[in-house]
């Protein structure tokens, strides 16, 4: 795995990278904490389009009840949501999110960079099947 400890405690910047590593999400959570950051789990396996991704990141995000299920609702409430703390979101099934709706991953992932570059708070983690080797890779801004 990755050393997420190290990474974080060098100054991992904000931003979303793909990450490969063989550890649960309770172990991630463990050195998330334990590194003095926050952990947002957004959890979309199960998810096959906006709706789906737009509820999950409500409850994943402790987004407000007016939160209104659209991309600007989200770029808002993300924004307002900032405590300038850093925070680590762990994107578990984004694969299979984009395997039914491209168009939702792109949307969110241009809406998660633009949010990290602007709060300085937000590292997003892509997670990796666990057969690809361990890395750290920024996606490119679309």
């Amino acid at each position: 795995m990755t050393d997420l400890r190290m990474l974080l405690s060098k100054g991992l910047r904000p931003g979303v990278y793909r990450w490969s590593a063989k550890a649960t999400t309770d172990e991630v959570r463990r050195t998330v904490t334990s590194a003095g950051w926050s952990l947002v789990l957004l959890d979309t396996t199960s998810v096959h389009d906006k709706a789906g991704f737009l509820d999950v990141c409500a409850t994943a995000f402790d987004l407000p009840r007016w939160f209104g299920r659209n991309w600007d609702a989200l770029a808002d409430s993300l924004s307002d949501r900032s405590t300038g703390e850093p925070e680590v979101v762990l994107w578990e099934g984004w694969r299979e999110l984009l395997d039914h709706d491209h168009d939702t991953v792109d949307v969110a992932l241009q809406i998660l960079t633009e949010d990290a570059n602007e709060s300085g708070q937000l590292r997003v983690l892509l997670r990796e099947a666990d057969d690809v080797p361990d890395l750290v890779t920024e996606v490119p801004v679309l």
